[in-house]
């Protein structure tokens, strides 16, 4: 089904389209800018970034701001500017050239080629006049390493060949001296360092092991001692932080704390989970409870010889005395819910409700403001809040669904109810999967499309994000075993086959973390614990407190409806997984000694006595 996407623009700092004088004259991701383009036979030039982007705002206020390149851009081109947040579809197709991605395109929309991070406007001028010239001479080409479209057939094979080919790109680029992969150590996403945990979990597997609690050690290293907050990124080594604060870098920092505690009993990652805490209560934290996007490296005031590292060298008091770094207010689902799921961890990890208390406000405020009556959850609603900020971008709210936003609040739903046995969220995680499967599921191949179709996937291609998918296969996965929902369990497998091409793993090296988490949990499968019993009951209530506290990331914690497991005098507990389940458990303390004996590691021990 094709929509043409109505998008309401709200102007902050510009007008949406900047057709006055001395700006340029941005369009937005839609088909009339791409007809624009065809009928005037004019090049595109796509700008994608984000407002917590350091190199987005100097490209902007040093580069889009030079009067040569207004000129060039205005006069040669059909310039798109995408907010990536606001449009994780568009942002997750260029995400290859990171924040700024600048993709040049022919009329037709066929890429010519892309590059990443800021250009100075002299070098930038040179460019775009190289652009126009070859364009006039017919010898634009066609990118070889264009984002991608959706795989035209499944993979059929084992998924276990696919995880093996996951794997060995997450082992190969992991630095063994420092910890993390590569160079940049940017924590923006758990989910690499968290499939170590679990493969150590799971095969006793001592390598990954070292390996995961190195990278932990290393991510403490990145918390600001002051205020609390995890820095994005550092470069070479652990401790040069990039003075940029983002929403998912918290997120992170909390499921990845929680984790490392729960393994590893470091008083290090209390700490760091408190430091988090306290800078998301303190700095991020709106009105209604949910959580801000970012905290610029942008300080009003500061003086001109001081820079933004100079300023977080100073206390609470000295930064005070200056000015507050400036907040991007806008608030995102995608980074909201993993937010939650990281606090709803951290609550698991440390038994301390305040974790909890906050991860509920903002999954109340989220549900209440933006659950849609087919189910899905919207990405983002501007407000007058964010006009108190001039933005590098304006703000595009298109109402429509897109799956990251979908995939993680699905799964901050799922850790909620298994925090709580509340049916409320186990509901709001039905809704979610029924839109998700009425709007973004492939009928055809299986897996789930990044955005709604829509006139311009004619001209450049609807693509099925990899990541994304791994995502919303692990939600679908784990809420098909809770609802003993078949066909959701065979939908979490076919997404991954879908997408998981061998040539597009490949291609996306070590982005693939949520992929590696998701294969390994497909391959071992879940485990579940299942409650019997009033929930009133002080044995259920021990029982249920034992299981959440059990290191286990493939459980589902759940209270069982009467009439699969027996009734019996008493409340209890059965562990289950596909192919075999515990006697029924009445003692709490023994809950984590019989979970332990679904690891894949001491099933083989036993089958190998046999």
């Amino acid at each position: 089904m094709k929509r043409t996407l109505s998008i309401l623009i709200f102007a902050l700092g510009f007008t949406a389209t900047c057709i006055a004088a001395g700006r340029v004259q941005w369009r937005h991701w839609e088909a009339s800018a791409f007809n624009e383009a065809r009928s005037a036979n004019l090049p595109i030039m796509v700008a994608v970034g984000h407002e917590g982007c350091t190199a987005c705002r100097m490209m902007e206020e040093n580069t889009y701001s030079d009067e040569r390149v207004i000129a060039l851009l205005n006069e040669h081109f059909v310039p798109i500017q995408v907010d990536c947040e606001a449009r994780p579809d568009i942002g997750e197709r260029y995400s290859d050239w990171a924040w700024p991605a600048t993709a040049f395109l022919k009329p037709d929309g066929t890429q010519v080629f892309a590059i990443r991070g800021s250009r100075r406007p002299g070098k930038f001028t040179r460019l775009l006049q190289r652009v126009i010239e070859r364009h006039r001479a017919g010898e634009l080409k066609t990118d070889q390493l264009a984002p991608y479209g959706a795989p035209t057939a499944i993979q059929d094979g084992p998924l276990a060949d696919i995880r093996a080919q996951v794997r060995e790109q997450l082992d190969d680029s992991f630095d063994q001296e420092r910890g993390g992969w590569g160079s940049a150590k940017i924590l923006e996403y758990a989910e690499p360092t968290l499939q170590l945990f679990l493969r150590s979990h799971l095969y006793d597997d001592e390598i990954s092991a070292w390996r995961a609690e190195l990278t932990a050690n290393g991510f403490v290293q990145q918390t600001d001692p002051v205020w609390g907050g995890m820095f994005y990124a550092s470069f070479g080594r652990w401790d040069t932080g990039v003075r940029e604060i983002r929403l998912e870098s918290q997120a992170a920092a909390l499921q990845l704390f929680a984790e490392a505690l729960q393994v590893t009993g470091d008083e290090q990652f209390v700490q760091g989970l408190r430091d988090v805490h306290r800078y998301l209560t303190t700095w991020m934290t709106s009105p209604d409870g949910t959580f801000y996007a970012n905290q610029k490296d942008v300080v009003i005031g500061l003086p001109s010889e001081m820079s933004i590292g100079d300023y977080y060298e100073l206390d609470d008091r000295g930064r005070r005395a200056i000015g507050i770094p400036v907040i991007d207010r806008a608030i995102y689902t995608d980074h909201n819910g993993r937010v939650i799921t990281g606090l709803v961890r951290a609550y698991e990890a440390t038994g301390d409700e305040r974790y909890f208390d906050t991860a509920l406000r903002a999954a109340r405020a989220l549900v209440a403001e933006r659950q849609t009556k087919e189910g899905w959850m919207r990405q983002f609603d501007a407000d007058a809040s964010l006009r108190e900020v001039k933005r590098v971008r304006a703000v595009e709210v298109t109402g429509y669904p897109y799956l990251r936003a979908q995939a993680h609040f699905g799964l901050a739903a799922l850790a909620l109810y298994q925090a709580t046995a509340d049916d409320a969220w186990r509901e709001v995680a039905d809704r979610i999967a029924a839109g998700l499967g009425s709007t973004l599921l492939d009928q055809e191949l299986g897996g789930y499309f990044g955005g709604p179709a829509s006139e311009v996937d004619a001209i450049v291609g609807r693509r099925k994000p990899l990541e994304d998918n791994a995502a919303a296969a692990r939600f679908v996965y784990l809420l098909g075993v809770l609802n003993k929902d078949d066909d959701l369990r065979k939908a979490a497998e076919q997404a991954i086959r879908a997408v998981a091409a061998p040539v597009i793993v490949s291609r996306e090296g070590r982005i693939t973390g949520s992929l590696a988490v998701t294969l390994e949990l497909l391959t071992s499968g879940y485990v579940e614990f299942s409650i019997v019993g009033p929930r009133d009951d002080a044995i259920a209530q021990a029982l249920i407190a034992a299981a959440r506290r059990v290191y286990e990331p493939r459980k589902i914690v759940h209270f069982e409806k009467p009439g699969r497991y027996p009734v019996l005098a008493h409340a209890a507990m059965y562990i289950c997984n596909d192919n075999q389940c515990s006697l029924p458990i009445s003692d709490p303390t023994t809950v984590a000694l019989q979970a332990r004996q679904f690891k894949p590691a001491e099933m083989a021990k036993v089958a190998t006595s046999d």
